[in-house]
């Protein structure tokens, strides 16, 4: 890993170099032509700082932050201003984009400053500028604290406030003194993602990437007789997923299941289609765990499974009780307008961060 890094560094400083020779305007001109601004009068004013692009690959399509934390923040009652540190970054290079940074908030004074953590890439000594010296105050997103606790460790520690879903690694971090720290979650966009009335043409879907144990789980569903339809990278005849297809899909599914293990290890974690999908209005089956108990009513609002086994049970039943399929969709889809919007999840960050003294 130290080689890695070592040769990570070297490589990143060579592009800057290049970045440095092929474009020498001065700071302040970069950002007012390369910074997105929604800017309203009278308004607290959000900088957000995060990819665009799905793993920063363009082919790719639009990241899940940008379909989810931009597109929120875009829609709520705040001047939003925009830092793509990725792509400044392939444009600009590494240090100048932390310049970039660095002037924006001395620019435009932002109250908070929301970012989501992919990559190291932002010089240290900018955040401890930002965090330590200036009124803006900021806030640094974790979503992988379930397997990248230490690795993001020399990051998350520069902030004034960490927002993370993972509740042990929000324990952890109380248990070691850090005591600006907020547990949520993953959520539902409901400016983007919502219950369309489409024909539900989909006994069961599923939405996501072939890996892992994936693949074991779905095949146990097809040898039981469940005609699953499976959408993402890897499956059969399917491909990565398009937001309208993503949205359409669960628009059209009777019933939408949920496969809970990480990219990595064999951790089980809340995901943002345990939100999403009831957001559309379909049924949501996910796995059985302590966690999506304290935001769903399972067996009311959602229904669980223990194994691969027992979700074909729980599909084949619900599949033959039409009514009750559809009473419990709705009631989930109430459970998440009501409390599991990325726009509640947004203000309760911002309403504690106010409350500790985080925020001005």
């Amino acid at each position: 890993m130290i080689g890695i890094n070592k040769a990570r560094s070297k490589t990143n400083k060579l592009l800057d170099r290049i970045h440095g020779k092929l474009d020498n305007r001065a700071i302040e001109v970069l950002i007012d032509e390369d910074l997105e601004r929604h800017l309203k009068q009278g308004k607290k004013t959000v900088l957000y700082v995060g990819i665009k692009y799905d793993y920063g690959n363009k082919d790719w399509g639009l990241s899940y932050e940008h379909y989810n934390f931009y597109h929120a923040l875009l829609n709520m009652d705040y001047s939003l201003i925009y830092f793509d540190y990725d792509r400044l970054k392939q444009k600009y290079g590494i240090k100048k984009m932390s310049q970039m940074l660095r002037e924006a908030v001395y620019y435009y004074q932002p109250d908070i400053l929301f970012y989501y953590h992919y990559h190291d890439w932002i010089e240290h000594s900018i955040w401890k500028e930002i965090s330590n010296e200036l009124p803006t105050k900021t806030i640094v997103g974790l979503g992988d604290d379930h397997w990248r606790y230490e690795e993001t460790r020399s990051v998350w520690e520069l902030f004034n406030l960490v927002v993370t879903t993972d509740e042990r690694g929000y324990e952890k971090k109380n248990e070691e003194g850090f005591c600006n720290v907020f547990l949520s979650q993953w959520a539902c966009n409901h400016f983007m993602y919502k219950n369309l009335n489409l024909p539900r043409i989909y006994d069961v879907g599923f939405i996501g990437r072939c890996y892992g144990e994936r693949e074991n789980f779905v095949n146990t569903l097809k040898r039981q007789g469940i005609n699953i339809a499976t959408f993402g990278q890897g499956w059969e005849n399917s491909n990565r997923i398009s937001q309208a297809d993503l949205i359409r899909i669960y628009n059209q599914s009777k019933i939408s299941l949920n496969l809970s293990f990480v990219s990595k290890g064999d951790i089980v974690q809340v995901k943002g289609r345990d939100f999403e999908a009831p957001g559309c209005g379909s049924l949501l089956l996910t796995r059985d765990t302590k966690e999506i108990a304290e935001y769903f009513v399972p067996g009311e609002e959602i229904i669980t499974y223990q194994d691969a086994n027992d979700a074909a049970d729980k599909i084949k039943y619900y599949l033959k009780n039409e009514d009750l399929r559809e009473k419990i969709a709705k009631n989930g889809y109430e459970r998440v307008m009501r409390e599991h919007t990325y726009e509640k999840r947004f203000s309760e960050i911002f309403e504690f961060a106010q409350n500790i003294g985080v925020v001005k």
